[in-house]
């Protein structure tokens, strides 16, 4: 008789909370001659449930599972933390840099020995099942110098120091797979290689055309878009799953400024569009557009670099402007990529030009591969072309090759990079700018 009582006690909660709540009694037979009436149970159901030893959930036929649902609590408020350090070792040949390309990390002369490249601090969660945040810092000196007056004293010091910025504050709307909002401060939606994780990315740094040639990587803004999740759009990520739903797009709007630039400078607004498509479960093909109308300020300009100018004796960084007071007016930006995966092999190409008035048209391109010896050693491998000006040839036009591994210790917890990259200046006397990059990460 107890598989008899807790049928009943589930019936009575799950279908009928209004006539439990109520002062009304109603014996057992009519309790489940209404529950036949209705067509949830059979006179089959019943002789079951006398006799079963099944449990009490399983008298519910099959092919009426799936006919209702019964929500019994809202997810709960959560707060997660997590952080990583990456604790990097530089060695670069002690050319002359001044006229040739390096990436905006920690690869120039005066960095070589020791270094913590990243550390990283973020706290994420739901309010609700639909509504979650995701708030990150960051705890290093790799952009100190863009928040400092090269007038100040000890410049040169000060622009190395460790600081804090925020990296992400972002609250997301999950209304279902193919639309979700997310609104903040975030990662601009131009690029797959934007949206890798740095913990997981496959060499040490993104590819030189990331670094160089593109909009934002991260600003304010709001974005619609196809739901992620915790997928990568192909296997550079070792470990993940890959996002295998046949469309992934996002359409942003943004300030156009940059990361903690709380207000826009100017009256207008850049705008991102990004398509992939995955036509077979192997290959993905993306496309991406942004455009951004740019107003004179250094701190946020993605012009390239400025030229330092002495005024009075005192050296400042400043870019070239017109004669209405602008650095460009329109910007645009174009994004091609694409990814292989078959078993071991996981390989990425990606090429980004960017174009618009009172500049010259720049481009660049990187193709990159892993290749997977075992569970947890991995094989790397890039090519990186730059060409920041294609109307002027000098040494700044690159041509990288890297080479290097990946030790998973404990997946992407623990993990050992190592990338070694000859550096060659397409044009131009080459200078001796082969750097090696190892670094140990710990996530926790």
């Amino acid at each position: 008789m107890k598989k008899w009582y807790s049928i009943v006690l589930l019936c009575v909660v799950f279908l009928f909370s209004g006539i439990a709540s109520s002062s009304a009694e109603i014996s057992s037979d009519e309790l489940l001659q209404i529950l036949k009436e209705k067509g949830i149970i059979t006179d089959k159901d019943i002789e079951k449930a006398t006799t079963s030893k099944k449990p009490a959930e399983k008298i519910v036929p099959e092919q009426e599972k799936d006919k209702f649902v019964v929500k019994t609590a809202r997810e709960p408020k959560s707060i997660n933390f997590m952080g990583r350090v990456q604790a990097r070792y530089t060695y670069i040949e002690n050319g002359d840099l001044d006229n040739v390309t390096y990436q905006k990390a920690f690869d120039r002369s005066e960095f070589d020995g020791f270094c913590i490249r990243r550390v990283r601090l973020r706290w994420f969660g739901n309010v609700t099942d639909q509504w979650k945040y995701h708030v990150q810092i960051s705890a290093d000196g790799q952009e100190n110098a863009d928040k400092l007056d090269p007038a100040t004293p000890d410049y040169e010091l000060k622009k190395d120091n460790i600081s804090l910025m925020l990296q992400d504050a972002y609250f997301t709307y999950d209304h279902n797979p193919y639309l979700n909002v997310l609104v903040g401060q975030y990662k601009t939606r131009f690029s797959p290689s934007y949206l890798t994780r740095g913990p997981n990315l496959p060499l040490c740094e993104r590819s030189l055309v990331i670094d160089q040639v593109g909009p934002p990587t991260r600003d304010i803004g709001i974005t619609v878009e196809s739901k992620k999740g915790s997928y990568s759009f192909d296997g550079r990520e070792h470990g993940r799953l890959i996002y295998e739903r046949p469309v992934y797009y996002a359409l942003g709007l943004y300030n156009g400024n940059g990361k903690n630039h709380m207000r826009n400078d100017n009256e207008n607004l850049m705008a991102t569009a990004m398509l992939i498509l995955r036509p077979a479960k192997y290959i993905n093909f993306g496309v991406s557009y942004g455009y951004n109308h740019i107003a004179y300020d250094s701190t946020t300009s993605v012009l390239g670099k400025a030229k330092k100018v002495d005024v009075d004796g005192t050296n400042y960084y400043m870019f070239d402007v017109d004669d209405d007071g602008v650095v460009g007016k329109r910007m645009h930006y174009w994004n091609f990529n694409s990814a292989l995966d078959i078993g071991p092999v996981h390989i990425q190409a990606e090429y980004i030009q960017q174009h618009g008035h009172g500049f010259k048209r720049a481009y660049g391109y990187g193709i990159q591969g892993q290749y997977d010896l075992t569970d947890n050693f991995q094989l790397t491998a890039r090519y990186d072309e730059l060409d920041p000006n294609v109307d002027v040839d000098n040494s700044f036009d690159s041509r990288w090759y890297t080479v290097g591994y990946n030790w998973f210790i404990h997946g992407q917890d623990i993990k050992w990079q190592l990338n070694y990259t000859v550096r060659k200046e397409m044009h131009g006397y080459h200078e001796n700018n082969d750097i090696l990059v190892t670094h140990f990460q710990v996530l926790f």
